[in-house]
Parts: C-alpha cells; structure tokens; sequence
C-alpha cells in the first residue's frame, strides 16, 4: 500500500509541475498553447557504463555515442553524467533519451576543432556552420537536465579585440597560442588560427542547437563559455527552457545568451544571464529565407533575470519571418547596455505586433531602457533627418507594442525611438513606468505612441523631449 501511495505521489508531483508550466500560458492577452511536455522512458544508463572517464583527460566523444545510441535502441531513457570533468567532442542527441548532468558534473568541450568539423547548412541557417557541441536536428521528445555544466572552451575559438581586454587579459590570451601566426596585426587577437581570412576556419560553433525540434526541455543546467551562442533554438516548437544559467566573458564575441529563431510556443522561465551579446533573443531569419521559416509566435518570457548584455530582452535584427504573440514579464536586468531592445533594418525587417511586457525592473543601463531602432547597422544618430526609401517586403513594421510597469534607475536614454519616415513606428503604449536617466523620451517617426501615468526623473537642468 506505501508503494501504491509513493506512486500516486510521484504522479501527483509531475501533474502539479506540468501545471505549472501550463498556467504561465492561461490569462494572456492573446491566444497561445502551452507546451507539450516530453516523456522519457524509464531506462537509467550511466555514461561510465560505456567507457566514460571523468577525468579531464580522457576523450569521450565515443563515450557518449554509444551511449545515446545504446538509449536510442531500446526506446529512449536516461543518460546520467556523473560528478567528474568529461572532456569530450559533439554530443548529438536523440529522440526520447534525456541527457542529465550530475551536481559536480562538467562536460568540457575540447579545443581541437577538428572534433567539429564544417557541416553543410541546415534549414536553419543560410551558410555551412561548425558541428554544434550538443546538436539535436529534426527529433522530438528528449531532455537535458540537471545542474551540471556544459563548457565550450570557448577563449580557443572568438577573436578578441584589444581595446576590450586588460594587458594581463591580453597576455593570457596569447598563452592559449598554439601557433605564432594566430596573433594578427595589434588590435585583434584570432587563438589557434592559421589564416583569419579563411572563412572555413573562423567558423564558430553554437554550444546548443536546436534545430527543427518539438517537444523538449532544458532544465537547471549551466551553458558556459561558448564559441558564440549559448543556447541557439530554430525552428522548433513545444518546448520549455527552465532554470538555465548562461555565463560567458562580457567581452565575449557573438556571446549570445539564449536565441530563439522563428520558434512557438514556448516557455522561457527562472533563466538568468549573463554574456558578451544580446541576453534573451528573439529572431525570424532575413528576405525570402525568414518569410519561408515563419514567425516568433506564442512565447513566454518569465521570472528571468540579465546581468551584463547588449540588450536585456532583444528582438532582432533579423525579422523577416515576423514576431508576434509574445510576452515578457516579471524579468531582472542590471548593467545591460540596452533594456529592451527591438531592432531591425531596410534589408532585414518583417512585422512585429502584439508584444508585450509586463513588471520589469532595471538597473545601470548604459544607453536607452527601451530602443525601438529601425535602422541597425546604419548611422543616422537618433533617426530624426534620415531620408526615405521604398517600402519593400524587407521594410521593418514595428506595429502593436504594450509596455507596462517597468521601473528603470539609471540609464543613459530612458526611451528612443527610431522609426523610418518610410514606415513610422505604430501602436506603441507605454503605461505605468519610472525612468531615471539622463535623458528622457527621443520619439521620431512614429504614430499613436502614448504614455499614460509614465514618470521621466531626470538629473537637474535638463528636460523631457
């Protein structure tokens, strides 16, 4: 009878959390599907079981092959990584099998890129790419959890550049040198690379990707120090990121934290990040590619908190494909460079309407709290004088923004917006706010932008515009 209770208890405690993850998705202001949880089989394997040696030494590429195919074979289960260093190569993983990481756990990627050889392009991407450390392509039902680490060794692949590292940083980078020859000119720093005019050979990798998937969770693990995206997710649907610790240099080329490309519905809830590029990002791919892919569409965003980044809560640059449907709430962010960033350009844009976001607080922002900008990748300043130029498929809409809630002490620009005279920026509302900054609201090119009870507290001498 305990046995039958013990069960009915496990049971009981796996409804209360898909519960949980479902009621993030009830009371929205539009209409969206929670996400459809996997279910692992019950089969419990460990990777020491194929020869796995946590040892920091030993190379386990072959190891965990072997494993997930073993999993694979018999249905799916559990690939448990115990406490240890597990250097290894790409780890590609497989419907219905879960790959659980051990406190104390952490598996190393290694240096030697030949272990990551250049792949031909996915649906996802328009060019070749490096084989991702953890790669799942075209699966379902599969897992990665526990509060391990994923380490992509990363200082061996990013070209650094002088101006952001110390002298001391500098010269530890150099150590790294496997070559004479990888140190070019004195401004950029290229680790391990024979020709940085290869494009070949400058190829990073994504620590994790994701590619046309459904049905999947990443849970509790730490994605650290990748070759440039942490946690890259593209044209995948029903899934739930849940408790992920991203961390990388701050001065991290291309050091994205989490990438979402033309994915719905999902969840993204308790992450915190902190990285070299844009946070938590939203994407929907550029021209003809983008539109084919389709729309960001039916995401939450919660509980989640930044530390350093470009931008706190990014959609953009490439929006060709369209975002709609999404909602960002009850989020953190300290010492981004922008809060909430929205960005696109004349040769990248598509629509972008029914956002949301709700009770954010912010803090040490070094530009603007809120940015609309219509014209990355070009300097016109704040947009103000800039000519006009054709309407194309490719012209960015920003159109049906809700902001509300936000508390922001300390940035440089409290809001800019940057809309084009050809396309202004529509339909944005702005409720219930407090900016502390230096300046207040830049609005140009824009239609039906309101404020309603929004307070500018801004240093003596100078005022709102």
């Amino acid at each position: 009878m305990r046995n039958v209770f013990f069960t009915l208890f496990l049971i009981l405690a796996f409804c209360i959390k898909a519960d949980d993850y479902a009621g993030a998705f009830r009371s929205l202001p539009f209409e969206a599907e929670a996400p459809a949880l996997p279910e692992i089989p019950q089969l419990n394997v460990s990777l020491t079981d194929f020869g796995g040696k946590g040892d920091g030494i030993t190379l386990n590429t072959e190891a965990f092959d072997r494993a997930l195919s073993h999993l694979a074979a018999k249905g799916g289960g559990r690939l448990t990584v115990p406490a240890g260093v597990w250097l290894t190569g790409p780890i590609v993983m497989r419907s219905n099998t879960e790959l659980h990481l051990e406190k104390d756990a952490i598996v190393l990627f290694s240096p030697d890129k030949s272990l990551f050889p250049v792949i031909p392009a996915d649906r996802g991407t328009s060019g070749t790419m490096r084989q991702p450390p953890v790669f799942a392509n075209g699966i379902s039902n599969f897992a990665i959890t526990g509060s391990g680490v994923l380490d992509g060794n990363g200082e061996y692949w990013r070209p650094y550049k002088r101006f952001k590292v110390s002298d001391a940083e500098w010269k530890k980078l150099q150590r790294l040198n496997l070559k004479e020859s990888s140190l070019y000119g004195s401004d950029v720093y290229y680790p391990t690379l024979t020709d940085p005019s290869d494009s070949i050979e400058t190829k990073r990798a994504r620590l994790i990707r994701v590619t046309e998937c459904e049905r999947f969770l990443i849970k509790d693990v730490v994605v650290q120090n990748s070759p440039s995206f942490h946690v890259n997710i593209v044209m995948s649907h029903d899934f739930v990121l849940d408790g992920i610790t991203v961390r990388c240099p701050w001065n991290a080329q291309n050091g994205d934290g989490i990438d979402l490309s033309s994915c719905r519905n999902a969840l993204l809830t308790r992450c915190s990040v902190d990285c070299g590029d844009d946070a938590i990002c939203l994407k929907s791919g550029i021209g003809d590619t983008g539109r084919h892919r389709g729309p960001c569409s039916g995401i939450v965003i919660e509980d989640c908190t930044v530390f350093h980044g470009h931008g706190g809560f990014v959609i953009g640059s490439d929006n060709a494909g369209g975002m709609e449907r999404i909602m960002v709430r009850r989020c953190r962010m300290i010492d981004t460079d922008t809060g909430l960033r929205f960005k696109s350009g004349r040769d990248r844009g598509g629509l972008m309407t029914d956002i949301y976001v709700d009770s954010v607080v912010m803090c040490d922002i070094a530009d603007e709290a809120i940015l609309f900008d219509s014209f990355y990748q070009e300097k016109v300043g704040d947009g103000e004088k800039a000519a006009a130029a054709p309407v194309t498929p490719d012209t960015p809409r920003f159109d049906g923004f809700h902001i509300s809630n936000v508390i922001c002490r300390d940035a440089g620009t409290a809001i800019l917006c940057k809309g084009l005279p050809e396309m202004p920026v529509r339909n944005v509302d702005i409720s219930d706010c407090t900016f502390t900054a230096r300046r207040g609201a830049v609005i140009n090119n824009a239609e039906d932008f309101t404020f309603r009870n929004v307070t500018f507290n801004l240093p003596t001498g100078l005022e709102k515009r």
